[in-house]
């Protein structure tokens, strides 16, 4: 994946070899006035990078354990489409109970290089939908776990 930096920022990295995700870092040059989270607040945070991402595949955002768990940051919008050609920007929330300092430099997400499969979409009737029923049938949301 090609890459161009628009801002003074670090370069992407993985954290070691095996590592799925692609780091992105806060920018140097991002504004003291915006750099804390308040509990529920949700932020735009500019990455300084442009990436073309190629055809087949889109860059997903995930939660970095660490900034999730210690900070209760967490990631919203997630998927960055190979068509895009803007920055990307880091979009979090904080779900904890306390204000967060987002520091210039600092990891906040991992990206994954995912492949995409454009699958045609058939309309059907609902009869026709699946061949057979499977165990879980339509139970959801809790419905495998033991109560």
């Amino acid at each position: 994946m090609r890459i161009a930096k628009v801002r003074d920022v670090k370069t992407p990295t993985r954290g070691t070899t095996g590592s799925a995700g692609i780091d992105f870092y806060v920018p140097n040059d991002y504004p003291v006035n915006l750099q804390l989270i308040e509990p529920g607040d949700r932020y735009l945070i500019p990455s300084g990078i442009k990436a073309n991402i190629p055809s087949g595949y889109a860059l997903i955002a995930m939660n970095k354990s660490g900034v999730a768990t210690k900070k209760s940051l967490i990631v919203g919008a997630c998927v960055v489409d190979s068509d895009y050609q803007g920055e990307i920007h880091m979009h979090l929330i904080n779900v904890g109970n306390y204000s967060v300092k987002v520091v210039p430099g600092e990891k906040l997400v991992q990206f994954l290089l995912v492949p995409i499969e454009h699958c045609k979409i058939s309309e059907v009737d609902e009869s026709e939908l699946f061949q057979f029923e499977t165990v879980r049938g339509a139970g959801g949301f809790g419905s495998t776990g033991v109560l």
